[in-house]
């Protein structure tokens, strides 16, 4: 039977079957997709608890972890290779630390970053290195976040158009989670942190 949680939702339909597939040798894994996941962070009063997390309660229709809360992050779209005006650590430095070559370390920055802004509004990008965006609630920026989930606007596009620099010195690296082989669609996921910009006006 389905595992239930006080905490959230069950365990998906066929969960317990495709885990006694794998142990037989019945199932082959499908290949993950590489995606990036962004924990957006700031400061609270209550200092002794730590840092506020912003997180998103995902539609229960949704194929994937649906119901659950999670932080923005999605699948790198092949386009996020598209070569991008770039702030902080070079390539080779991120390529190093997430031990991918650099073009792929770029992909993985840019969905971190897009996907964050497609989901939450956050844009972790500016006018030059030093600085962020300063308010994305326009009806043009609202536009633009439905073209981008859409697939109808590339990252590269958005940000050359708008002359920003992505800035991947906001985003600190923090895990590598892959999903488990019994689980379809699987993703394999780079996790960051980055400080939720205290002064950027945001659509949530």
């Amino acid at each position: 039977s389905a595992m239930t949680s006080t905490n959230g939702p069950g365990a998906p339909a066929g969960w317990a079957e495709r885990v006694r597939a794998l142990a037989r040798g019945d199932l082959t894994p499908v290949a993950p997709r590489p995606a990036a996941t962004v924990l957006l962070l700031r400061d609270t009063a209550a200092a002794p608890h730590g840092p506020a997390v912003h997180l998103l309660h995902r539609a229960a229709s949704m194929p994937f972890a649906p119901g659950a809360y999670a932080y923005p992050g999605g699948s790198v779209d092949p386009r996020d290779e598209q070569p991008v005006r770039w702030a902080g650590p070079s390539l080779d430095t991120w390529s190093a630390a997430l031990g991918v070559p650099p073009a792929q370390a770029q992909a993985v920055l840019c969905a971190a970053v897009r996907e964050t802004f497609e989901e939450s509004g956050v844009l972790l990008a500016g006018p030059d290195a030093a600085t962020v965006v300063a308010d994305t609630t326009g009806d043009d920026w609202e536009a633009d976040r439905t073209a981008l989930v859409g697939h109808d606007l590339a990252f590269a596009d958005f940000l050359a158009r708008r002359a920003l620099v992505l800035r991947s010195d906001l985003l600190g690296p923090w895990a590598r989670w892959i999903t488990p082989e019994f689980e379809q669609p699987r993703y394999d996921t780079w996790f960051f942190l980055a400080p939720a910009p205290a002064d950027q006006i945001g659509v949530h």
